[in-house]
């Protein structure tokens, strides 16, 4: 303990405060009465460093980075994206294989030359959207009045949202139909569609009433999925920093027109009006629905030389010769009338194209010719975007003094192609002593915290349309993994701030404004401290990161630093393009209150 007491007087350690504190969670011993002896609290200093991202592998990301944007102290940011395409293996069109129609049949004459044409092509990407109910009750959380109970009554027509669900009423309509009768007293809402739904868009910055150029073209660089470096033995890897459109890899324009995004549920009524329901005209009802959407026409002549005429042929034999006839396309916002961000959903994302061809229609009678007819029907071919898909990412330096600041003083954390930070714990180099001293003295650890604050400055003038990142992710840099406070917190949700919040990380307010993101770290530091001899865990360095979500901390590869150095860097911070300003272990001493710094309450056991 003297080695301990002298440590901190020396001024190594600070000390916070000694008093009892009943919130902790004891580690490792639990058969001692702890009541006998004195709890105390100190402070521990804390090392940081912050590196900037000069690029990072941004293919196969299967959420995507759109748009522009000036997000103030982090500085403006652009994305677009390149995709290949994929299409079924030996893909036929019509009723018959191309073959088939060129062969004919003796035996049957309704094999005819089908005459595939397309009508229309559209580019369709999801956006992301959150359909979480709690209470199950048809209102999800984002709209409901109380999300926690059924009995809620979110329109306030007398009638719960559960009523209305199980009744066919719209339970965010007073008036479902529209016909002037409220739900509660009307007797008949037979016109309103139930399956009609609402959704609640994510993952979307900037004036969403925006107007933007949409571009879409076709690119002529092929994309190999494996690395012929390697003789094709892994996969390939492609960085976010090449853009092969402003490379000039450039062939046909398939869209380029302005577009405002739409929000509402996609729908498609039936085409065909059912002659035996002679009470409905189906041309009314809705067939086909889909979540809302970036829907886009695409040039329908690339679509019929590029594929429709190609059945039959090489090109359409498999995906690999159909990745080298349609190398990909390149998706970018150009000059859009304000801010506008987004984060798009490649999983859902397809083209459809449409096409009308000809079938022999013999109306029932075989054996009667005289009124055989050609008719026109309709249908669909879907091309998925898959394979290879790079997300590339600009940044922009920021007017803000903060961009340029010591990160002792303050850490400016981005995320995206944005910066990560490296933070040590007690020493700042090998030939410190502290975590030694620590070890030898007998205290049981109850909690540990390190804090991260945020710098005042950036919230001075704070609203609830500021955005700044709600989550930080603390990892080990040895490994990539997540710190063992991660593991033994049990806490799980399907909202993705509501996981792990005993380790947290979240960003806490206080009167509304951005205030301190807090990490629970005993066990990591219990086990720095207790362990001994073979099973010594190193007190190596940590990564900070901000994080869309803590559980994705599987990792792709970033460069940083004027060396290029290549590191792993967490996919939940490179879907995150929102970041934060943090105040570091030797800020102005305006700011010392709010210092960086380790947090250990602990129990002297050596009395």
């Amino acid at each position: 303990m003297e080695i301990f007491q002298k440590t901190f007087r020396l001024g190594i350690l600070a000390v916070l405060i000694s008093a009892c504190n009943p919130e902790f969670n004891t580690v490792g011993v639990d058969l001692i009465d702890t009541d006998q002896f004195n709890t105390e609290s100190r402070e521990f200093p804390v090392y940081v460093s912050i590196d900037p991202l000069t690029d990072v592998q941004s293919d196969q990301l299967t959420t995507v980075h759109f748009g522009m944007h000036d997000f103030g102290f982090l500085g403006r940011r652009e994305a677009n994206f390149t995709t290949q395409l994929s299409i079924t293996n030996n893909a036929r069109f019509g009723t018959y294989t191309q073959e088939a129609e060129e062969a004919g049949d003796s035996t049957n004459i309704k094999v005819i030359n089908e005459n595939e044409r397309v009508t229309a092509v559209y580019l369709e990407i999801p956006f992301l959207n959150n359909q979480l109910d709690d209470d199950n009750d048809g209102v999800i959380n984002a709209f409901d009045v109380d999300p926690a109970s059924s009995d809620s009554d979110s329109d306030g027509d007398g009638l719960t949202d559960l009523a209305e669900t199980q009744g066919g009423t719209n339970p965010l309509d007073r008036d479902s139909d529209g016909d002037g009768i409220n739900d509660d007293v009307d007797t008949d809402n037979a016109t309103y569609e139930a399956a009609n739904k609402v959704y609640e868009i994510d993952s979307i910055f900037g004036n969403r009433e925006a107007t933007f150029n949409l571009k879409v073209t076709e690119l002529n660089y092929f994309f190999n999925t494996l690395d012929p470096n390697n003789n094709f033995e892994s996969a390939s890897t492609y960085f976010s920093g090449r853009d092969f459109y402003e490379e000039g890899f450039t062939a046909a324009t398939l869209h380029d027109a302005p577009i405002q995004l739409n929000f509402e549920e996609v729908r498609f009524n039936f085409t065909e009006d059912d002659p035996e329901t002679t009470d409905i005209d189906e041309t009314t009802r809705v067939e086909t629905r889909l979540s809302p959407r970036i829907r886009v026409p695409l040039d329908p002549s690339f679509f019929q030389e590029k594929i429709i005429d190609e059945e039959g042929n090489d090109p359409l034999a498999n995906n690999n010769n159909f990745t080298n006839h349609v190398k990909g396309i390149n998706v970018r916002m150009e000059s859009p009338s304000d801010d506008l961000y987004l984060l798009l959903n490649l999983v859902g994302a397809r083209i459809t194209i449409a096409y009308d061809y000809d079938v022999y229609n013999d109306q029932g009678t075989e054996d009667d010719l005289t009124d055989d007819t050609i008719d026109v029907a309709q249908n669909t071919q879907i091309i998925s975007l898959g394979g290879v898909r790079i997300n590339h990412l600009k940044n922009y330096p920021s007017n803000n003094s903060n961009a340029t600041v010591s990160p002792q003083e303050k850490m400016l954390l981005k995320g995206a192609m944005g910066t990560r930070g490296t933070i040590r714990l007690f020493d700042q180099d090998e030939t410190t002593q502290v975590l030694e001293d620590i070890r030898t003295t007998n205290i049981l650890i109850n909690e540990a915290n390190i804090i991260f604050y945020v710098d005042p400055t950036i919230t001075s003038n704070w609203s609830e349309n500021d955005r700044i990142a709600e989550r930080l992710y603390l990892y080990k840099l040895e490994d990539n993994m997540p710190l063992p406070d991660y593991f033994s917190d049990p806490t799980t949700s399907r909202v993705a701030l509501e996981n792990k919040t005993i380790h947290s990380g979240i960003l806490e307010y206080k009167d509304g404004i951005p205030f301190r993101y807090k990490f629970r770290i005993t066990q990591h530091i219990s086990d720095l401290i207790r362990s001994t001899g073979d099973d010594l865990v190193e007190n190596n360095p940590l990564g900070l990161v901000v994080t869309s979500d803590i559980n994705m901390f599987v990792t792709t590869k970033a460069i940083i630093g004027s060396e290029m150095e290549q590191v792993e860097y967490p996919l939940g911070a490179l879907n995150n393009p929102l970041g934060t300003v943090l105040i570091g272990p030797n800020p102005p001493e305006e700011f010392l209150d709010k210092r960086l710094k380790l947090e250990i309450i602990y129990t002297d056991l050596s009395n």
